[in-house]
């Protein structure tokens, strides 16, 4: 029997291979505009030695005070301020069944300070700030599915800063 030659695939057609999760999701607005990554996910250099190697998430660079949108429709799961890196923390769960947590807020927004549960995608969740451990004013996004984080770059229309 004679095996025909491989072919490569083009790139685009090796993400469903490659990233199984974002094949199957919707792709999600961005949170804040403009927008690029300033540190992407999974192992990095460390520029503050107190953060983490392992990046769970995405770093989005926005000025101090930069509205923060929900990426999608969802409902809020928690609000909190940790103790870790990631400082105020906004944590979404969304009817495809993803999570996604905005960290190193300044505030969280009034509507969820005031009770408010239920998100609509774009709708204002807080305001970029400085809090945990930051080299400066970013958005700290992740993407979980069943407990696993993600890659969130995948999900969105953004690519590395300049």
């Amino acid at each position: 029997m004679r095996l025909a030659p491989l072919v490569p695939l083009p790139p685009l057609l090796l993400l469903p291979l490659l990233l199984p999760d974002a094949a199957q999701a919707q792709p999600l607005a961005l949170p804040v505009t403009p927008a690029c990554i300033s540190s992407p996910f999974g192992p990095r250099e460390l520029a503050n030695p107190r953060a983490s190697g392992d990046h769970k998430g995405i770093d989005i660079p926005a000025p101090a005070g930069t509205w923060v949108r929900a990426v999608a429709a969802g409902t809020v799961t928690a609000i909190r301020r940790t103790r870790a890196g990631t400082g105020l923390e906004v944590e979404l769960r969304h009817a495809d069944g993803l999570v996604t947590r905005y960290a190193h807020l300044g505030t969280v927004a009034p509507t969820l300070a005031n009770g408010r549960r239920r998100l609509a995608e774009g709708e204002a969740l807080g305001r970029i700030g400085r809090s945990g451990i930051t080299t400066g004013t970013h958005l700290h996004l992740e993407v979980l599915r069943e407990g696993r984080h993600l890659d969130p770059a995948p999900f969105l229309p953004i690519a590395p800063c300049p």
